[in-house]
């Protein structure tokens, strides 16, 4: 068998994988349903927990068939459901913001079986999504290796009016940030397999939607000799004046936002 052969019959068998999961995405949907309609009476979160295993391997299975657009639907459906358990009830409001995202999954499979592929205005309804839920909040993403310092992190911004989505691992962060929308970023040097600055050259060099979102880096180093065009806006070092600063950081981002001066 030669080597055009065996690729042939490679793609032949992911396409297969594909086309597999494609027919079964609608069941998996049915159950996500199921899930959002169950939280109205979730008292104990057991409802809660299974809807997140079902989103969160839905998440996982659209990224090994290569699309992306429905793990990045889920990614906000997973932080969309965090922050509503952790601060407040899940209203029919909420639960009809989770069902607009299960929306965007059915149009996906539609755009999936189509050769063109444009998801376009899936990134477009997620974003009009974004701003129409959380209208007076701006949206930020910390990547951060250590729990402690994520909750560091947001006890010292819980009274900005940003939405915080956290990932531990650069891959996964810089995968989001080449398909959502964000304001601004709080990122650690080190994390999981890419660090912070190699997640910061990658942002800046991909010239995609958040190519020039602001950056603030948090380091043990006070000193980073970075390339003028990919440096972070502001560097935070680690030590007793890291939560003011970077509460000082994030109150600027917000006031600039707010007064249109954001960077263009």
């Amino acid at each position: 068998m030669n080597k055009n052969t065996s690729l042939d019959k490679a793609q032949r068998i992911l396409q297969q994988l594909r086309d597999n999961f494609l027919d079964e995405l609608p069941e998996r949907c049915d159950a996500i349903e199921e899930g959002i309609l169950a939280l109205a009476e979730d008292r104990e979160g057991e409802h809660f927990q299974r809807l997140f295993r079902e989103v969160h391997s839905l998440k996982g299975s659209a990224g090994t068939h290569g699309i992306v657009a429905i793990s990045t639907i889920c990614h906000q459906l997973e932080d969309g459901l965090t922050t509503a358990q952790a601060t407040a009830p899940h209203a029919p409001e909420r639960i009809d913001l989770y069902l607009r995202y299960l929306d965007l999954i059915h149009r996906c499979i539609e755009i999936a079986r189509d050769k063109r592929g444009n998801y376009a205005e899936i990134d477009q309804a997620l974003e009009d999504i974004r701003r129409h839920s959380s209208p007076h909040q701006l949206s930020g993403l910390i990547v951060e290796n250590s729990p402690a310092m994520i909750a560091l992190y947001q006890g010292a911004l819980a009274d900005q009016p940003v939405q915080l989505a956290v990932e531990q691992d650069g891959m996964v962060a810089l995968n989001r940030l080449l398909h959502e929308r964000f304001d601004l970023l709080i990122m650690g040097a080190e994390t999981r397999t890419l660090n912070g600055i190699g997640v910061l050259y990658a942002l800046r060099a991909a010239n995609g939607i958040n190519r020039h979102i602001e950056v603030i880096l948090v380091s043990s180093s006070q000193r980073q000799n970075f390339a003028k065009a990919l440096a972070p806006d502001v560097l935070v070092p680690r030590g007793p004046e890291m939560i003011p600063r970077l509460a000082t950081a994030v109150s600027g981002i917000v006031r600039r936002a707010r007064s249109g001066g954001r960077r263009p």
